[in-house]
């Protein structure tokens, strides 16, 4: 796509370019079905214009219209979210944010493998694979840091600010952060909302989903990493402190944009009583999920009913309904309107669904925001039709920041049946017109709150903060530092890095050259593969000081006549290499005879049949110099070999408990040699490929981080005989026995999340295979069996459920 560029601006006299992403909200990711409410979200909630002229720059505003519509004719993988049960009308997304200075630009829906329109090609096999593997926002990160490189080509910008939510800025920060070739080299602000755990929590989805855990690291890592965070009340503040270094800006509070004509309204309605209030009529108007509350509302009310506190009228549940993931595929409504409590409710008039917005002419109107997640809510917009509110923190949030709203509109604490029910009470037995006195004086206070010293205030300090980072970016987050996050999943960053201790290295002994670096590569008769292998090191842009080739008592010729060869090319150009025999013991003896022979400070281990990228070891080793407290950095493969189509290997980051799940750590990982010396090397009875992986354990449990640069900077290749092809059921069994074993104690700490990323994984294979064969059920089994002796009964009790399960099957 060409992007306009600044001689098409009526403001192109400014040499300030500031880009905002919007948050992705596809089909699967509804937040809000009112146009009042998605109009205010656009430009992130920021009073983009304003800033734009406080600031004297250009904001362009990328918005995702495109891929919404594309989505909508296309569903482009099932997901298990709770998620809309008729693709959203999106027809109204397109907001005029009335200033020269700004425009608003759809990302193209470009595949970007095929370079083509998804309308004219389809997606790509590695797009498919992108979203089936990892999800549609991780898909769109990647596709988004595409997009960004080639508007800043046409029409260069100072800075990127982007949504948390979501975490579509996942892979443009960390190239960043990780110097990835041809990265984005711009500072990268965050607006924080609501974090996706908060909704999936509510939902009920699980969130040890493997593409939850992948999505809450791409937030998380977002938040981290920013140059800058910008928040709109408290609980974003919250957020973004526990989710920062400790040394880490803290976060600025920003205003939100609010239109005049609302704010006209809502200072009318100060002034005016509500017309009609003989009675009370309680409703809501969310998208009906648990996340926006109507799962406590519909207890809330029950437990009224039980106490016989009869209301007048029925709560009005009003909504787009929504399938709901914990009852696939029945939709929400539907599945509680056959519980029998709710049938009791209807019955007697204490409950109704519906799903257009409530037409009330009769009846004091009380709105309830019970939600636990919100995303950018628009209160303001239901205080203009004079209605009371009653907010939960969550739907509170920016609505009038710097102000102490009445205790009277405000659930106390996270919205739960008790206090709802309890609040309800109190609003029913309430006086009509003392509600309409504290409705007027709520909307007093939101007008002086956008209108008033402290509105420009915080405008004022967003403004200043911004022009800091488009003139002069702060010195990148500390990634050794924020890699923390990855050591524990179930912590904040701030709580992992005030309860750890940097991890310590032996002093290296005389062998141990500073600054050098050794690859290490096992050879068992790998014929003419290893000398590509060995070639593809020597092209590397930091070429090794040191070439170790193992040859693990190779008896071909066509191995031996390869060596042999390679030392005469070294020896005549001078390259390194070193060849150190031995009789055959496995790969992990060979990979330690050369972790023990090596004299560089780094070291990484290359099999001799995979290639290596020439940027991958300038990188990496880059990274280990300059964060010394990190242990290894690898990064994402291209997959080819025999019999099988040029793939993609796009791993997440590693991370505990994921990598006791799968192993997200490619062996080319570059750490230092000392470190692994101090961990003990690889370990000799993992004998059929987990070694590698089991040795990543290792280095995270002793809390040494590895991260992965997102790229494309290895090339791993199958082969008909390789141990990936070759592992038979029994060898994998005994290893992953030895392997949780091995690993117990680690085990043990995160033996509930990694039952039910296991559980997760048998159900999905268990549509498509039959469950006597799959893998993930010996896993099930075998974690079992580590962890018989461990007094965790929950954990046990959910793998005998699945074992139960499979023996009925």
């Amino acid at each position: 796509m060409a992007y306009s560029t600044t001689s098409e601006n009526p403001a192109s006299n400014s040499n300030l370019h500031l880009v905002i992403v919007e948050a992705y909200e596809g089909v699967a990711e509804l937040y809000a079905d009112e146009p009042e409410e998605i109009k205010a979200a656009r430009g992130l909630g920021l009073p983009v214009a304003e800033i734009a002229e406080q600031l004297d720059c250009r904001i362009t505003v990328l918005s995702w219209d495109q891929w919404r519509n594309y989505e909508v004719r296309k569903l482009w993988t099932p997901t298990p979210s709770t998620r809309p049960s008729t693709p959203p009308d999106f027809s109204h997304m397109q907001v005029d944010f009335q200033s020269e200075r700004v425009k608003q630009v759809s990302l193209p829906a470009v595949d970007p493998d095929y370079g083509l329109p998804f309308e004219e090609c389809g997606l790509s096999p590695r797009s498919h694979g992108l979203i089936n593997d990892s999800g549609l926002l991780f898909f769109a990160s990647y596709c988004l840091l595409r997009e960004l490189k080639i508007l800043h080509q046409q029409d260069p910008f100072q800075a990127v600010i982007l949504p948390m939510w979501g975490g579509v800025g996942y892979v443009s920060q960390m190239a960043r952060a990780t110097h990835a070739p041809n990265q984005l080299d711009v500072p990268f602000g965050v607006v924080v909302t609501d974090p996706s755990l908060t909704r999936q929590r509510a939902n009920q989805e699980g969130e040890w989903l493997r593409h939850a855990v992948i999505r809450r690291q791409m937030e998380d890592l977002s938040l981290a990493l920013a140059d800058l965070t910008l928040a709109f009340g408290l609980r974003g503040k919250e957020t973004a402190i526990a989710g920062r270094l400790p040394e880490a800006s803290l976060p600025v509070l920003a205003p939100r944009f609010v239109e005049a004509s609302c704010l006209d309204a809502i200072a009318y309605a100060a002034n005016h009583p509500a017309q009609s209030y003989q009675s009370l009529q309680f409703f809501l108007y969310e998208p009906q999920e648990a996340a926006s509350g109507v799962l406590n509302t519909l207890d809330a009310v029950a437990q009224l009913n039980r106490q016989e506190l009869r209301l007048e009228q029925p709560v009005i549940s009003s909504g787009p309904e929504m399938t709901f993931a914990p009852m696939k595929p029945r939709e929400f409504t539907h599945y509680w309107s056959s519980r029998g409590f709710v049938r009791e409710l209807v019955h007697d008039r204490q409950w109704q669904w519906q799903r257009d917005y409530p037409q009330i002419t009769q009846g004091f109107r009380v709105r309830l925001y019970p939600s636990n997640f919100e995303y950018l809510p628009n209160v303001w917009a239901e205080l203009a039709r004079c209605s009371f509110v009653v907010l939960s923190p969550a739907a509170a949030e920016g609505l009038a920041a710097g102000t102490a709203l009445p205790q009277e509109v405000l659930i106390q604490g996270e919205p739960n049946p008790e206090t709802l029910a309890n609040h309800l009470q109190w609003i029913a037995q309430a006086d009509l017109q003392q509600l309409d006195q504290i409705r007027q004086n709520l909307c007093r206070q939101v007008v002086e709150a956008h209108r008033g010293e402290g509105r420009q205030r915080l405008l004022d300090e967003t403004a200043t903060s911004l022009g800091q980072l488009l003139a002069s970016p702060p010195p990148p987050q500390d990634l050794s530092g924020v890699a923390l996050l990855l050591g524990d999943r179930r912590f904040p960053l701030q709580t992992l890095a005030q309860q750890n201790q940097p991890p310590s290295l032996p002093e290296s002994n005389s062998h141990i050259q500073p600054g050098t670096l050794s690859v290490v590569v096992p050879c068992y008769e790998m014929g003419a593969m290893l000398k590509e292998a060995i070639e593809s090191i020597w092209k590397s842009e930091r070429c090794p000081d040191e070439v170790l080739i193992i040859d693990d008592g190779s008896q071909g010729e066509e191995t031996i006549t390869t060596i042999r060869e390679l030392e005469a090319i070294a020896s005549s150009k001078g390259l390194p290499l070193r060849v150190i025999r031995k009789r055959n013991g496995g790969l992990a003896a060979a990979r330690n005879t050369g972790l023990a022979a090596a004299t560089g400070e780094f070291i990484s281990f290359l099999d001799g049949d995979d290639l290596i990228e020439p940027q991958f070891y300038s990188l990496a080793q880059h990274l280990l110099q300059q964060y010394p407290l990190l242990g290894g950095v690898a990064a994402w493969a291209s997959i080819f070999g025999t019999g099988i189509p040029d793939g993609f290997w796009n791993s997440p980051q590693p991370e505990l408990p994921f990598l006791l799940i799968e192993n997200s750590v490619f062996i080319p990982c570059l750490t230092r040699t000392v470190l692994l010396r101090q961990l003990g090397g690889y370990d000799t009875r993992q004998r059929y490929n987990y070694e590698d992986w089991e040795l990543s354990v290792r280095m995270l449990a002793a809390g040494w981080m590895i991260v992965t640069i997102p790229m494309q900077l290895m090339k791993y290749r199958i082969r008909q005989d390789s141990l990936y092809r070759s592992m038979t059921d029994v060898q994998n069994q005994v290893m992953r026995e030895l392997f949780l074993t091995t690993h117990q104690d680690v085990v043990s700490k995160f033996a509930v999340a990694i039952a039910m990323q296991l559980e997760h994984q048998w159900k999905q294979l268990a549509y498509t295979e039959p469950p006597a064969n799959s893998p993930v059920l010996t896993q099930v089994s075998n974690l079992y069996t580590a962890l018989a002796s461990t007094p965790i009964p929950k954990c046990l009790a959910a793998i005998q459920r699945f074992i139960g399960r499979f023996k009925r099957t």
